[in-house]
């Protein structure tokens, strides 16, 4: 009985553990890595003038949740470049800005919500919780590019600014506030359009679920969690067998990649589902 209590109390301490290393030393490398690929992806559009400017597709479908939309520059917050990505659930901010889909889009006239972590995968939100009143920012859409300058900060309770007029244009920078994977609130940088807006389409966008809402977490891929966490016991199990039968080394060659791919891919759902989309 000790024996098995001790078995599972270092397998959920290897995993606790597992979870802090992929939230502080991975996730920056995962971000990293998506920014460049989406931002590839991006310019390649931009180039060909396919960018989307509207939330359905020439065929009428849903713009397909995690496409790349624009770039946002910010060098006075230490923003070099940052891709907006249609979305705002955990899966879409895991890979950078996420695009609240009910809401315009990025230099468009009316009001965007644009949303980003605080502390993981890039901690873009960090940078936007530095900017301070009459800063400004440029973002690169499909339609074009344009300036945003900041007009208030807002938490919980505070006046929402007034409501824009006719030809205005308004970005909401949304992100957590509070200490370092300790949220607290939410913090809204209301940004106003001071150069020209784009047109907005006649369709405004899809509804959002909870998930993509300030703070949501994302609950829909927790089949797929399950079935990784399920190989990862199995492949646990086959090293432990493995080690007793085969040997030492020849198992630490086998099943330590294996094992360590599995374990990183749960790592990241569990990221995902749990986590709020802005931590």
């Amino acid at each position: 009985m000790q024996r098995a209590l001790s078995l599972v109390l270092g397998i959920l301490s290897s995993g606790i553990l597992l979870l802090i290393v992929v939230l502080l030393a991975v996730s920056p490398v995962q971000h990293y890595v998506s920014q460049n690929t989406l931002y590839d992806q991006l310019r390649l559009s931009l180039a060909e003038g396919a960018t989307p400017v509207e939330p359905v597709t020439d065929d009428g479908e849903p713009l397909k949740i995690g496409t790349p939309l624009a770039v946002m520059y910010a060098k006075d917050i230490g923003i070099d470049r940052e891709v907006i990505v249609e979305g705002s659930a955990g899966a879409q901010t895991m890979l950078g800005i996420g695009h609240q889909r009910n809401t315009v889009m990025p230099c468009q006239l009316g009001t965007s919500v644009l949303m980003a972590r605080s502390s993981s995968y890039g901690a873009v939100g960090a940078a936007w919780s530095d900017l301070r009143v009459g800063q400004t920012f440029t973002v690169q859409a499909g339609q074009g590019s344009c300036t945003y300058k900041v007009r208030d900060r807002r938490l919980a309770g505070d006046d929402a600014p007034p409501a824009l007029k006719t030809g205005e244009g308004r970005v909401v920078l949304t992100t957590a506030t509070g200490g370092w994977y300790t949220p607290t609130g939410v913090l809204r940088v209301d940004a106003d359009l001071v150069t020209k807006g784009y047109d907005r389409p006649a369709q405004l966008g899809m509804p959002v679920s909870e998930a993509e809402r300030p703070m949501g977490t994302d609950p829909t891929n927790a089949f797929g969690l399950v079935l990784l966490l399920e190989l990862l016991a199995a492949a646990v199990i086959g090293a432990t067998w493995l080690w007793r039968r085969w040997g030492r080394w020849q198992t630490w060659i086998v099943a330590v990649p294996v094992i360590g791919v599995l374990a990183l891919l749960a790592a990241t759902n569990v990221n995902q589902i749990i986590l709020p989309n802005l931590l």
